[in-house]
């Protein structure tokens, strides 16, 4: 087989490191380590690769990003499938530095089924080493809709009969960039790749009517002080007024990657209430929208507003507290009256944590018989 290393990227990459080779036996053994359970497919052995390229910063700017590359053993390769991952506060934790469950564990899932796997890390994580600018879609969808484009010159230079079908799955906060990606390309799709399905877990489609009462009401402290922290970097504006202080002054640097799960939870208050200003839980009770700023940027990240043409399936797991069932529900509902080509599937009773392992066996097995022509 052609190396990766060996292609013509057209200057798209600045750098592929060689991660490492992983036999079929070993890719089923990930899995079951990952906690995956149902029927899976793994048909071949894989190769990693951690790939480094450009994207468009918040500013519009170019800036280094990466992103991980799961390359099945096989010339006959099935498609592409992109996976769009979950909240993650910790660079040195990002998919591109793969570990279980989440990089190891789901590369063994697609590559091993012969797919090329792409999972890009977003701008702020990775090699990138300014803030994430959680949930902001324009930059998380360039930085994978520039994945792709690679993945397309991997795939035409590697299979034996290439056909460019584009598969694309994520959690949690991938859930809602799976939407974001699908409605780009529907859109306006710069590759030659042709999407054939979509299918998010446990996505966060509207923050503003569903996800903020949640997060209250669920003490989500850290998804929210993320959320919190990550819109007063991206959007300019002080946290004066929404967040107590010393939190308001402190915030950002929690949450500029370098600051794992165990400090977060150590600094941050126990409950949320004790994050926000009463003024601002006393305006959002009464539907006030102060300061507005903030209700902009969480109407900004709503993903129920389109219509998909290809197939988009909404999975959830039907006790997550930390994104609750209705997200998926409502777009659910409100792409179906839109005319939207959507399906929902309760994966069980499940929570947040344990979601994804429950849904993506028979997120495999309907990739698989789209790929077969079964659908």
């Amino acid at each position: 087989m052609r190396a990766v290393g060996e292609l013509d990227y057209g200057g798209r990459v600045e750098r592929i490191e060689a991660l490492g080779r992983y036999s079929r036996a070993e890719a089923t053994v990930l899995l079951q380590l990952a906690g995956g359970s149902g029927k899976i497919s793994t048909e071949n052995g894989y190769y990693l690769y951690r790939v480094t390229y450009r994207t468009a910063g918040v500013d519009g700017e170019p800036t280094r990003v990466s992103g991980l590359v799961g390359v099945p053993a096989t010339r006959d390769i099935k498609g592409i499938v992109s996976w769009q991952h979950g909240t993650n506060t910790y660079r040195p934790e990002s998919i591109s530095k793969p570990s279980l469950p989440e990089g190891l564990g789901i590369a063994a899932l697609f590559a091993g089924d012969g797919y090329l796997f792409l999972a890009a890390d977003y701008v702020g994580l990775g090699v990138s080493t300014e803030m994430h600018p959680y949930y902001h879609w324009p930059t998380t969808v360039g930085s994978v809709v520039d994945l792709l484009a690679i993945g397309e010159i991997i795939l035409n230079g590697l299979a034996t009969a290439p056909d460019g079908d584009l598969f694309l799955t994520g959690f949690s906060q991938g859930g809602g960039a799976t939407a974001a990606v699908q409605r780009a390309l529907e859109q306006q799709n710069p590759t030659g790749l042709r999407l054939r399905a979509a299918a998010p877990i446990a996505g966060a489609f509207n923050l503003s009517e569903i996800g903020l009462q949640n997060a209250i009401e669920n003490d989500d402290r850290i998804n929210f002080g993320y959320l919190l922290a990550a819109f007063s970097d991206t959007y300019g504006q002080p946290l004066d007024g929404l967040v107590r202080e010393p939190y308001a002054a402190q915030l950002t640097a929690w949450f500029d990657g370098t600051k794992d799960g165990d400090f977060l939870r150590d600094h941050l208050p126990e409950h949320v209430d004790e994050l926000l200003t009463a003024e601002f839980l006393q305006d959002f009770q009464a539907g006030v929208e102060e300061p507005p700023w903030f209700y902009e940027a969480l109407r900004a990240t709503t993903m129920d507003d389109y219509t998909p043409v290809a197939p988009l399936r909404f999975y959830f797991g039907s006790t997550d507290t930390i994104v609750t069932p209705e997200e998926s529900r409502s777009a659910f509902a409100r792409m179906r009256e839109r005319g939207g080509n959507v399906a929902l599937v309760d994966a069980g009773p499940h929570g947040h944590d344990d979601i994804a392992v429950y849904a993506l066996p028979p997120v495999q097995g309907w990739f698989d018989a789209i790929e077969a022509g079964r659908e």
